[in-house]
């Protein structure tokens, strides 16, 4: 008997509460009555973990004929790979992948090489490169305040969570350094206050900081962000690009001092300078050492859009080149996660 996406979401609930996914839940139940997909080529390059089958779910009962690409951009859980297979979803590697799809739902440019019908979906900020010069419609998740809840509040909070499966969870006092004030950097610093530390956040323009406990300094001064690093219990990049940190730390840095290093972006931030054995997760993203990188309730929103994109571009409503999500559609969606969710308001505020 074919597996069903009612059977997705039943070994969903073995490991989530209703509550976690209220937004993916919506539109599983909706599109199974609409069938907003029904008949469509839609292959998916979102990372692959368990908490992102209820994405899946939801894009089958609205009738998608769907393909899971994996790339080399971003990491996954080997042992979803096997579960997918038995739920009849096919997976593919992402540079071997060919079109024409009707959609495309993009993760950092892993698919931009792949021909569509209707257009792109992309999850990441990283992937709008790719696009830059598309002429079809390109769906960019990022570029609304939905994807916040995931970049802000559920990199921030994974980032310790993953700090305390290593055996690091003592942070009470303790001094950790910022690199890069982003969406990901405040998110960092928002949970790091919740946990008592001192913050110091080093970034290239001048930043104010949330709190009295938070001092900043110009990453661009390499001395200073080097002794800052040295001194502190933990240094955690969020610039968002490569090599970010070539020539301003002191490469002797870590072989002199006990300082935990870690990396929150795609890329390797640190630079060639530092020893990938020197940093946690050798320099790739901390938080993809846990099974679910992101807690289902920060991670269900953004895929919730992710999938919207698919259904607004099968049915003609894209626009040429890159744009946001309607401000309606995101209203919609926090209408949702502030009614049904588990997310507290105070931290949903701070992304407002």
């Amino acid at each position: 008997m074919p597996v069903t996406p009612a059977h997705i979401l039943q070994d969903i609930f073995s490991f989530y509460r209703e509550k976690e996914l209220p937004v993916l839940l919506d539109q599983y139940k909706r599109w199974s009555e609409s069938r907003p997909l029904e008949g469509c080529r839609v292959i998916d390059a979102s990372p692959v973990f368990r908490n992102t089958c209820a994405k899946y779910a939801a894009l089958l009962a609205a009738g998608a004929d769907l393909t899971v690409a994996v790339s080399r951009v971003m990491p996954h859980d080997a042992e979803i790979l096997p579960l997918l297979a038995a739920y009849g979803i096919p997976v593919v590697d992402a540079e071997r992948a060919e079109g024409p799809y009707n959609v495309v739902l993009d993760c950092a440019g892993a698919l931009s090489h792949v021909s569509s019908r209707c257009g792109y979906v992309e999850l990441t900020r990283s992937g709008a490169e790719h696009y830059a010069g598309c002429t079809q419609p390109v769906w960019m998740v990022d570029a609304g305040k939905i994807k916040q809840i995931e970049t802000c509040l559920g990199t921030g909070e994974s980032f310790f969570r993953a700090l305390a499966s290593l055996g690091f969870n003592d942070w009470h006092g303790k001094t950790l350094v910022v690199i890069g004030y982003g969406i990901v950097g405040r998110g960092i610093v928002l949970h790091a206050l919740n946990n008592q530390m001192r913050v110091i956040v080093a970034d290239i323009e001048e930043k104010r900081p949330p709190s009295p406990s938070v001092s900043f300094l110009r990453a661009t001064d390499g001395a200073a962000l080097s002794h800052a690093v040295k001194q502190a219990f933990c240094a955690v990049t969020a610039t968002g690009r490569r090599h970010a940190l070539s020539n301003l730390i002191d490469p002797a840095l870590p072989c002199s001092s006990g300082v935990l290093l870690a990396n929150m972006g795609v890329e390797d931030e640190w630079g060639p300078s530092i020893p990938k054995n020197r940093i946690l997760n050798e320099g790739r993203p901390l938080n993809f050492i846990l099974l679910d990188p992101t807690q289902m309730c920060y991670i269900d929103p953004p895929l919730a859009l992710h999938n919207q994109g698919a259904v607004e571009l099968a049915a003609g409503r894209g626009k040429a080149g890159l744009f946001p999500p309607p401000p309606e559609t995101e209203e919609y969606f926090l209408s949702l996660v502030r009614s049904g969710g588990i997310i507290p308001e105070q931290l949903l505020d701070s992304i407002s």
